[in-house]
């Protein structure tokens, strides 16, 4: 076999596997913020004190995902993708430890803006890794894939949430959220991206 196809199979086939371990990782967080996902806007809303506040705390969410989601696909195409979802991963899991702990308004705009952020690196990156790691002839197909499976796992998490809040509170479904996220940052050392393959 010629030399440049090996390293092109090479390629793919270590492209197929972090195509899988991402799916993976996607799928955990998929299962927290499903867990999370029904009953967050409730959660900060008694901490809150107001729905006008709690609106505002989103509007701040979204306007700091806006803001910043230029600059992460910048310098993720500079840096590689895996530091900022180790970024994302962390700050995720400490933002859900954190709302069970604060009793402030202004605490809440603070961790919302921080989640502005790693919601614009979690919608830019996953759409960066998808192309990164998918052939473009069957990129649809792959991504399409990944969709179904991750929403699979997030409806699962919806209805386990329930069950948690229900029997242990609100507050244990996020102890557990921040948990699972942490630990699962572990599978992202074993992702390649493919600017990684020629090192």
């Amino acid at each position: 076999m010629p030399l440049s196809k090996s390293v092109a199979v090479g390629v793919a086939g270590s492209n197929a596997v972090g195509l899988r371990l991402f799916t993976a990782v996607s799928s955990i967080w998929g299962i927290v913020f499903g867990l999370i996902g029904p009953f967050y806007a409730v959660y900060i809303s008694r901490i809150s004190g107001g729905l006008e506040k709690l609106g505002f705390a989103f509007s701040l969410m979204v306007l700091v995902q806006s803001a910043a989601s230029y600059s992460i696909g910048r310098y993720s195409d500079k840096l590689g993708r895996k530091p900022f979802l180790f970024m994302t991963a962390l700050a995720d899991s400490s933002v859900l430890f954190a709302f069970t702990v604060i009793t402030e308004t202004y605490q809440i705009y603070i961790l919302q803006a921080v989640l502005g952020i790693t919601n614009a690196v979690g919608l830019t990156i996953k759409e960066s890794m998808l192309a990164d790691l998918t052939k473009r002839e069957k990129r649809g197909t792959e991504i399409g894939k990944f969709n179904s499976v991750v929403s699979i796992f997030a409806a699962i998490g919806m209805a386990v949430g329930g069950l948690l809040a229900e029997f242990y509170g609100l507050k244990y479904v996020f102890y557990l959220g921040s948990a699972v996220i942490l630990c699962s940052t572990s599978l992202l050392f074993f992702i390649r991206e493919p600017a990684e393959e020629g090192k």
